[in-house]
């Protein structure tokens, strides 16, 4: 709570609806800060209800979590995780129930909140339009494994990962209408069932022999990009690309 504190992905699920919100946030604080009296905690809870832009803070202490909207609640999560300065902040899937309005409110607080408070926050989430717009680095995992790192600017504008680029080809583009929209092809692997190999090989167009039995280490391919993939080795990358170009030929 002092050092990490989560966001969770479904507000309605994640808070009790047993206890009223002021319950609820008052645990939180008093469970961190032993030596704080009932005011003091009281007087905490409100003032950080405020500071997500919640109206009627003190009203809300009273009420439960189903007299709230969605945004409500998820405003309600995120002050209940900043309420004792942690360090870093972890927000899973935080915009997934709500709809496309409230989740740039959501987004925008969360934003400035990281300006006021100086909290580090730590992103989960699968939609690139909000890792676009909310983050500083973006790290892309597939199957348990990081697969690439770089500036958030960089990894849309140079992906290098054919899983990267997979990504980032389906999402739909308003200005260039197509019939059918791009899929990477095959099905992610059920975990612990590869042992060897890149562990994207299979659905990889750029796979060459290499691929299928060797791991490839995170390669650097500038000062602040690492890739995971053998055709940024520079060792043996030239060669992976020209036996991939033999392959396909």
């Amino acid at each position: 709570g002092n050092d990490v504190a989560m966001i969770f992905q479904e507000p309605m699920t994640s808070l009790n609806p047993l206890f009223t919100i002021g319950n609820q946030m008052s645990e939180a604080i008093s469970l961190h800060q032993k030596k704080w009296s009932k005011k003091q905690i009281k007087d905490r809870a409100i003032e950080m209800l405020k500071l997500v832009g919640l109206p009627r803070s003190e009203e809300i202490m009273k009420e439960y979590p189903h007299q709230l909207s969605g945004g409500m609640r998820q405003r309600v999560m995120i002050a209940m995780a900043l309420v004792c300065d942690p360090k870093v902040l972890i927000a899973d899937e935080p915009t997934t129930a709500l709809d496309v309005t409230i989740q740039a409110q959501i987004l925008k607080l969360m934003r400035e909140l990281n300006e006021r408070m100086n909290t580090a926050i730590l992103l989960i989430t699968h939609d690139l339009g909000v890792v676009a717009e909310t983050c500083e680095r973006v790290v892309v995992m597939y199957a348990g494994q990081v697969i690439e790192e770089a500036p958030t600017e960089v990894i849309f504008k140079n992906p290098c990962h054919p899983y990267t680029r997979g990504l980032i080809q389906s999402v739909p583009d308003m200005r260039d209408k197509k019939d059918r929209l791009y899929s990477i092809p095959g099905n992610v692997p059920k975990p612990g069932s590869i042992d060897r190999g890149c562990r994207f090989a299979a659905r990889c167009e750029s796979a060459f022999s290499r691929c299928w039995v060797e791991t490839p280490e995170l390669y650097r391919n500038s000062e602040n990009h690492q890739t995971r993939c053998f055709l940024y080795d520079e060792q043996e990358g030239v060669t992976g690309a020209n036996e991939q170009t033999t392959a396909k030929s």
